[in-house]
């Protein structure tokens, strides 16, 4: 969103020795699955030994994950935390491949107050970041980053639904179109406020030094262009 003014699981049939292995004791869901047979220890097998219970820890799904480890963007198709989700494009450790996992990533940052990632993914043609956030009148009131910051700690963003995506009109551009939900939470003296409904059109543009894709701009309440 612009600012407001106020993995499949892995594993099994691969063919390896499962010695001994009940498969009507392994618990499907849970922490974890609980299998009978040998460890398996490289030379020391050779010398015996009985079978030991093996546990295989188990990824928690996303309806065991708490609030705080789940990822604001919903967490893709796996339901992924936020660790393992859009943490780590927020804490400069790798960047997304494609529009709708950046846009997902940029819709986090807000929600968990990484004001900088949002500034960071913007392209330097988008109006507020190249010419600043302007009044009515035309005088310029805020830059970028400040309307960004303001936006964190005031609104709380949450119901991400991607609806769009799609090649924009040259192979340099694509679209993005979403829908969230949000509340506002930081107006003094205010309790917090009802649930609004919002949807946009995002525009990525590619940087013209590295070709990472950027937020070159978006039309709210749309999700599809006309």
């Amino acid at each position: 969103p612009r600012p407001v003014v106020v993995a499949p699981r892995r594993g099994g049939g691969d063919g390896n020795d499962h010695d001994g292995v009940d498969d009507g004791r392994r618990r499907r869901r849970g922490v974890g699955v609980v299998a009978r047979g040998k460890k398996k220890k490289g030379f020391a097998e050779l010398l015996g030994g009985e079978d030991e219970p093996v546990v295989v820890a188990k990824s928690k799904s996303s309806t065991e994950l708490s609030a705080s480890e789940r990822c604001p963007c919903g967490g893709g198709a796996e339901g992924a935390p936020y660790a393992r989700c859009c943490k780590p494009f927020h804490k400069n450790e790798s960047y997304p491949d494609d529009c709708v996992t950046l846009m997902r990533s940029r819709f986090s940052a807000y929600a968990k107050g990484e004001g900088e990632y949002v500034v960071k993914t913007t392209h330097p043609e988008n109006p507020i970041f190249r010419d600043g956030a302007k009044a009515e009148s035309g005088k310029v009131v805020s830059s970028l980053a400040e309307d960004v910051r303001m936006t964190c700690k005031k609104v709380k963003f949450y119901g991400l639904e991607i609806v769009t995506d799609r090649a924009g009109k040259n192979a340099e551009e694509h679209l993005v179109g979403f829908k969230y939900k949000c509340r506002v939470v930081g107006q003094k003296g205010f309790k917090e406020g009802a649930e609004e409904n919002h949807s946009e059109l995002s525009t990525f543009r590619k940087g013209a030094e590295d070709g990472k894709w950027l937020f070159l701009d978006g039309i709210t309440g749309a999700v599809e262009d006309e």
